[in-house]
């Protein structure tokens, strides 16, 4: 028998890495390159790297969900998601921004000769108001999320419905207040001791700015395609108004404060109370909502206002998931039916409830629900039942 060739590998042999064509380990085992040299190892055609060695780092599994795993309830919160803090920033946010455009554009510093034209530049400048306060708060989550495009476009759509409801309320506003200061004006030209802070002045303020929070708070909701949201939205924006209404006139009568500096107070003030007022009433009047547990969005809230909710990553969807690549354009949506809510996955998007793929699903408040990487809480309102007697 003849002898066999031995192979001897010398430390030379592997100071070099194979050609990128020979593939990757792990590859199909007919992937091609050169041909091996006569000691069968394919000849080297690059340099390897130096190796340098470390300390192995540490890979925390419990603050990423893997697809079909629920995220720990503790997963790290932005606050600016949380649905009362970023409403209240959203609101300061929009009312700063409206007190500057105003007072550098004067609207509020414009003289008329009449009721009709003094009317009429109050409605200009709530109308202004209304344009910047409500733009922000229906823009504000996209801008946070860093969807500038999105937040501008949200913007924009909302400049003209927004500037037509504030500038009827602003009117409106301007025609009660008048009547109410002329009748204390004249009380005051016969003698009568008046004051700032004549209750009817309080009452006046209130009811101009609850018409404007009332239209703010309505259109809000009508542009999210919403009747429920746009009536919680009213509620909610009347009760802030005429609250703001009142702090507003307290500034103006007893703080001594420029009269600029003022109007920046009570609308601040307003702002704050809307959003205060609103939030309120969206949680007691909500029946079904989702809270983002884990995910770009982790603590937000999304009540369920639409009787068809798509939730997906473009800004169409009522429920619009940010940050996460893994969510398809519309990858699920909940459909109202009464006395249940049913959970459909859209065609080649993973949908997972309780860790458990689905197709469809029948919702139950503390189901938790993954599109992507997302996971979110259902919640919905405990409804009372008749207590059983006998």
């Amino acid at each position: 028998m003849a002898e066999r060739k031995k192979i001897v590998l010398h430390e030379d042999d592997f100071a070099a890495e194979p050609s990128a064509s020979r593939g990757i380990a792990g590859s199909s085992p007919h992937a091609t390159g050169p041909a091996p040299g006569p000691s069968g190892v394919q000849a080297p055609t690059m340099p390897l790297p130096a190796v340098t060695r470390g300390a192995p780092r540490r890979v925390d599994t419990a603050t990423a969900p893997r697809l079909g795993q629920t995220a720990p309830t503790g997963t790290a919160t932005s606050w600016l998601s949380s649905p009362g803090r970023a409403l209240l920033v959203a609101s300061a946010v929009g009312v700063v921004l409206a007190w500057g455009v105003t007072e550098a554009l004067g609207i509020a510093e414009i003289h008329v000769e009449s009721k009709t034209g003094a009317n009429a530049v109050t409605g200009l400048w709530t109308g202004v108001v209304g344009v910047m306060f409500g733009g922000a708060l229906l823009g504000f989550d996209s801008a946070v999320a860093g969807a500038w495009d999105v937040a501008g476009k949200r913007f924009a759509r909302a400049a003209a419905p927004m500037f037509g409801a504030a500038f009827v309320a602003g009117y409106l506003g301007n025609v009660i207040f008048l009547h109410i200061v002329q009748g204390v004006a004249e009380e005051a030209f016969r003698g009568t001791s008046v004051t700032d802070n004549d209750i009817r002045l309080y009452l006046a303020r209130g009811l101009g700015w609850a018409l404007f929070g009332t239209g703010i708070g309505g259109t809000i909701g009508l542009l999210n395609r919403s009747g429920r949201q746009a009536v919680n939205g009213a509620l909610g924006g009347a009760l802030g108004g005429a609250a703001g209404g009142l702090l507003f006139q307290f500034v103006e009568a007893n703080l001594g404060a420029s009269v600029g500096t003022s109007r920046l107070l009570g609308l601040v003030g307003i702002g704050a109370l809307i959003a205060l007022a609103t939030r309120a009433v969206e949680t007691a009047r909500r029946e079904a909502w989702l809270q983002v547990l884990s995910g770009g969005m982790a603590g937000k809230e999304f009540i369920l206002y639409h009787v068809r909710t798509r939730l997906g990553s473009t800004p169409e969807c009522e429920i619009f998931l940010l940050k996460d690549p893994a969510v398809s354009k519309v990858h699920a949506q909940i459909e109202d039916r009464g006395s249940q809510r049913l959970l459909t996955a859209m065609p080649d998007a993973p949908v997972f409830v309780n860790q458990t793929p689905v197709d469809s699903h029948v919702l139950r408040s503390g189901d938790q629900v993954q599109v992507g990487n997302t996971v979110l809480r259902y919640s919905e309102r405990a409804i009372a039942t008749p207590a059983a007697y006998g």
